[in-house]
């Protein structure tokens, strides 16, 4: 058996078993091999490592020698899948769209761009993924998802179409999520239920901050909640809510310490913007700049 053939099939075993240790010897087989089969399966033993780059850089140099469509494909689609573990997601949209129909890959690369639409998050990319994803015969929790966004984006009873394949798919907190996209009190109680039912603390401080805007007594329990969630991204963007929605000045500082922890520049620059508007004005506009800069530079 050539090398590249026991490099695979050992690689296949990999993926089977999880044997980290599989990995070392694969390389050992691919060593000196510049074919392109033996640099896409190194890129893909650097993906699983989280090399991102190295694995880049050896499908670029797979790419140049690539004769066919097919390989070509190959090779694109794994790209994009290192740009988007790095966290590249515009470069790793642009190799999808690059993908050479009429393959085999291409056929793959279509629900996979379809979650790179997703992430990107806007209302162009989002109804990209929507054209993608309904032209699948099988209900799924991607669309799902697409919907539930574009509900909260743009068209509100978009919800709906989303708690059908959730209820189809059996899947409790897709369904909670989409039932709190709605503005009805009912669906609200049934998603607060569900997010009680898993324990999702941060799923319940959402749905009491919601049913609050009607029935202000139920403020504080969704602060509560709140508080016991932990600091991630759907805190921050909900505290920074309920300081627009109450002004207290707490709720944006709390939001800036999340901020800090996940080094988001844009909504730092923005929140420390908005709170010189309260105090410290000089201090809190430079550090606005600042972070305004360093937003920049990532770009």
């Amino acid at each position: 058996m050539l090398d590249i053939e026991k490099a695979y099939k050992l690689y296949n075993d990999y993926k089977k078993t999880g044997n980290k240790e599989l990995l070392g010897r694969i390389k050992d087989l691919l060593k000196g091999d510049s074919s392109v089969q033996g640099l896409n399966l190194l890129a893909l033993i650097y993906i699983d490592e989280g090399k991102y780059s190295d694995a880049i850089n050896a499908l670029d140099s797979a790419l140049k020698n690539a004769k066919d469509d097919e390989d070509k494909a190959t090779l694109l689609f794994n790209k994009a899948l290192a740009l988007f573990r790095k966290g590249d997601v515009d470069s790793s949209y642009d190799t999808l769209k690059s993908i050479p129909p009429k393959t085999s890959a291409y056929v793959h690369s279509r629900r996979f761009l379809a979650q790179v639409c997703i992430k990107k998050g806007d209302l162009k990319h989002l109804e990209e993924a929507r054209q993608i994803l309904e032209s699948f015969d099988m209900p799924n929790e991607d669309l799902a998802v697409t919907y539930i966004l574009l509900s909260r984006l743009k068209d509100k009873s978009l919800y709906r179409k989303a708690v059908e394949i959730a209820k189809v798919i059996r899947n409790d907190k897709l369904l909670a999520e989409a039932l709190l996209s709605s503005d009805d009190d009912k669906d609200l109680e049934e998603a607060l239920g569900i997010f009680r039912k898993l324990n999702d603390v941060s799923g319940e401080a959402k749905v009491l901050y919601k049913l609050s805007l009607k029935k202000p007594e139920l403020l504080y329990e969704a602060i509560q909640r709140l508080e016991e969630s932990g600091e991630d991204r759907e805190r921050q963007a909900l505290l920074y809510e309920m300081y627009k929605r109450t002004g207290i000045v707490n709720f944006l500082k709390e939001a800036i310490k999340v901020a800090e922890k996940y080094g988001d520049y844009l909504f730092l620059a923005r929140a420390y913007a908005e709170l010189s508007k309260r105090e410290n004005e000089l201090e809190n506009l430079r550090k606005a700049v600042l972070f305004y800069e360093k937003y920049i530079e990532k770009l």
